[in-house]
């Protein structure tokens, strides 16, 4: 799919984005026969479990899963450059909370036999790091590491804050939407505690 020539560009790959059936997300068992009745054109391959696909699901799921996918990538990179304890903790929670999610909605897709909505994969994501940016990551040890990994990662969850409410304004998924409110919830706490780690 499109996302994986975003992957290719990045100096730092993760290989989170395997395929693989995920656990619903929380609440959905309950969501998934709710939907909305706006959308476009209706991908409606996927099991009763997480009901049809809107293009703006689609294109939500296909940009997400590269945009976590970097955040993984980043986060990983504290082991091995001298991160502070803190910093650690940090990467070390925002990895195990992606690396599934990114899973999941590989799952999801999928099973919606979706079309791919990236393209040549050149559809720009907001808060995404450039390679250089990455390269300067991957260079950075210490104190500069955590400067440069808190500063990224703020710009990457505001951008990830942004991608996921248009999906909660324009998609049809309710399961979909109730992915993006707890990526919304869960990186505007951790935005929060960032800039506070910052700031000490």
């Amino acid at each position: 799919m499109g996302a994986a020539v975003l992957l290719g560009a990045m100096v730092v790959t993760t290989t989170s984005c395997a395929s693989g059936t995920a656990s619903p997300a929380p609440g959905s068992s309950s969501q998934a026969g709710s939907l909305m009745s706006h959308g476009t054109e209706d991908h409606s391959h996927m099991d009763d479990s997480t009901g049809p696909l809107m293009d703006a699901d689609i294109m939500f799921l296909d940009m997400m899963i590269p945009h976590h996918a970097q955040a993984v990538a980043m986060s990983k990179l504290a082991s091995t450059n001298g991160a502070s304890q803190r910093v650690q903790q940090l990467a070390d929670a925002i990895a195990a909370a992606q690396e599934p999610e990114i899973q999941q909605m590989q799952s999801w897709l999928d099973q919606a036999h979706a079309p791919d909505m990236m393209g040549d994969g050149h559809m720009s994501m907001s808060g995404i790091l450039s390679a250089s940016q990455m390269k300067q990551l991957a260079a950075a040890r210490g104190g500069e590491f955590d400067r440069l990994y808190l500063e990224g990662m703020i710009g990457h969850h505001q951008g990830a804050i942004q991608m996921a409410q248009q999906v909660i304004d324009a998609g049809d998924n309710a399961v979909v939407i109730s992915l993006a409110q707890k990526i919304i919830a869960a990186q505007t706490a951790e935005i929060t505690q960032m800039q506070s780690m910052l700031n000490s």
